[in-house]
């Protein structure tokens, strides 16, 4: 106690006595200080009395800065750049990064109608004529066509391959330069709503195919069942539901085969033209599906679906610029004199007006629905999840929604002219400057270049699969779970004693 009393004494001894004037000034500062907080107080509190004179003094003197107002604290403040550095290159990288594996799957699925679906087709059906030959009619059991492992699949294959072949068949009948001469002779109001009525037609199409070709899996799988145990009622019913749904599904893929031409010849007609109102006009209308997105209220199930229309849609465009440029070279003679500064310069400003549209189409969803960049991160990992369980490529729209049989006739529809150019081209060269794929062109057989060609775009396609499966493996590998807070703002933070739980996946979006 002693002590104590003794440290006190000497403290009390080194402190100066404070005067009256300088207690009179604290008093003041504390009084101008605290005055903003009152104020802010009696103006926020409807139940408090006005005071005119005191409201405007204060109000002035806030504003012309003779005082310092509260300061504002808002928890939201502190996310502020981190929501602006989300619009401005995360969501992007992440939604780009979807697009890209999106854009390969279908690339992959187009190649696997050309390559692996004629490939299986003809060794399922060896298999069965051989299987049916090797049995003894005689002593062995009949045994019934559907129990043979591969009946569902050369089924399903077969019905595949013809409805490709009957879209093909289609896209030859009908004469691509009076449909171009036509929409080239309309206004460009006309042109406007034209290609505004394709693009709704298209996404109408593919979501409507997407459907199809489900069903008549289901039929498929339903017929060869019955064909195995069932009754003759039941096999009856299961071959018409099956004839049916294969006439759904072989119509709407020639609508979407015809819609799918138009849109490429009007894209042709836009390019080709010497002024570039008919170009902007089609660029613009890009534009004007902003509005009927990013002003509405988007939850992760519709943004998903937007998404995955986004990747079909570039695909769709890549499909007819090729289109274009093939119908371009064919015309002009030669690949060089067809590839003008002009072209390349339209062709680039189609695809980059559609890449910007979707970045800040996307970007602005997000910040208006407080979404962040792990919403695109978790369908990046679902699209890869659901393709590394695929069984066969071609059948791609039950992960992406994008059935490859209409990109694929419209493909086919000008290979045949663009070899015949490229072989007239390359016959009339020199001798001498002729290039390899000249000489190859030149002294191959058709036959023959077209086996050697199909067998390099079968081992491309096999390359090609293996390489992105391997992607979608280690991208799930790699990429960690996305927690459900990762993907809207305002989720509450652990306390730093707590261990977050484990985050759990959300539920997979289905693909409707």
């Amino acid at each position: 106690t002693t002590t104590t009393t003794t440290t006190t004494t000497t403290m009390s001894d080194e402190i100066p006595p404070v005067s009256d004037d300088d207690s009179k000034a604290m008093e003041n500062l504390r009084r101008w200080t605290v005055e903003d907080v009152a104020d802010a107080t009696v103006v926020t509190n409807p139940k408090a009395p006005p005071n005119g004179l005191t409201s405007v003094w204060n109000y002035c003197a806030l504003e012309l800065g003779f005082r310092v107002g509260q300061r504002e604290d808002d928890p939201d403040m502190s996310h502020a750049r981190e929501r602006v550095f989300d619009l401005l290159w995360y969501i992007p990288v992440e939604l780009e990064k979807f697009c890209l594996y999106g854009g390969l799957l279908c690339a992959d699925a187009i190649l696997g109608l050309f390559t692996s679906l004629p490939v299986r087709v003809a060794s399922q059906t060896v298999r069965l004529v051989v299987s049916a030959a090797s049995r003894n009619s005689k002593t062995a059991k009949r045994h019934a066509w559907g129990i043979h492992p591969y009946a569902r699949e050369h089924l399903n294959d077969v019905l595949w391959l013809f409805m490709l072949t009957v879209a093909v068949t289609y896209t030859h009948m009908l004469d691509v330069s009076v449909i171009y001469h036509y929409i080239r002779g309309q206004e460009v109001m006309k042109l406007y709503m034209m290609c505004h009525v394709l693009e709704t037609f298209d996404k109408l199409l593919c979501s409507f195919n997407s459907n199809v070709m489900d069903a008549l899996q289901n039929s498929v799988h339903n017929c060869v069942n019955a064909a195995t145990n069932g009754a003759k009622i039941d096999q009856i019913k299961s071959a018409l539901r099956l004839v049916v749904d294969t006439g759904l599904s072989t119509g709407a893929t020639v609508a979407h085969t015809f819609v799918l031409l138009t849109h490429a010849v009007t894209l042709s007609v836009a390019i080709n033209s010497h002024t570039n109102a008919m170009l902007l006009v089609l660029i613009s209308n890009n534009f004007s599906e902003m509005k009927g997105h990013v002003f509405k209220k988007q939850d992760p199930e519709k943004l998903f679906g937007v998404s995955r229309l986004d990747v079909i849609e570039r695909v769709h465009l890549s499909v007819c610029l090729l289109f274009v440029t093939a119908q371009r070279i064919m015309a002009a003679g030669t690949i060089q004199a067809a590839m003008s500064r002009k072209f390349v310069t339209d062709i680039m400003l189609v695809i980059g007006s559609e890449i910007f549209v979707d970045i800040v189409k996307h970007s602005f969803m997000a910040k208006f629905n407080g979404l962040r960049p792990g919403v695109y991160r978790r369908f990046y990992r679902q699209m890869c999840r659901d393709h590394v369980h695929l069984t066969q490529s071609y059948k791609i729209h039950q992960v992406v929604g994008f059935v490859p049989l209409a990109p694929a006739a419209v493909i086919v529809r000008f290979l045949p002219g663009l070899y015949q150019t490229l072989r007239r081209s390359a016959e009339s060269s020199n001798v001498v400057t002729r290039g390899i794929f000249d000489r190859i062109i030149v002294y191959c057989s058709s036959f023959f270049f077209f086996t050697s060609f199909m067998f390099v775009l079968v081992c491309f396609k096999l390359a090609f699969g293996i390489a992105i499966h391997t992607w979608g493996t280690r991208t799930l590998g790699r990429t960690p779970k996305v927690s459900p807070s990762a993907e809207r703002w305002g989720a509450k933070t652990p306390a730093p004693g707590n261990v977050p739980p484990t985050p759990r996946s959300p539920p997979r979006i289905k693909v409707n």
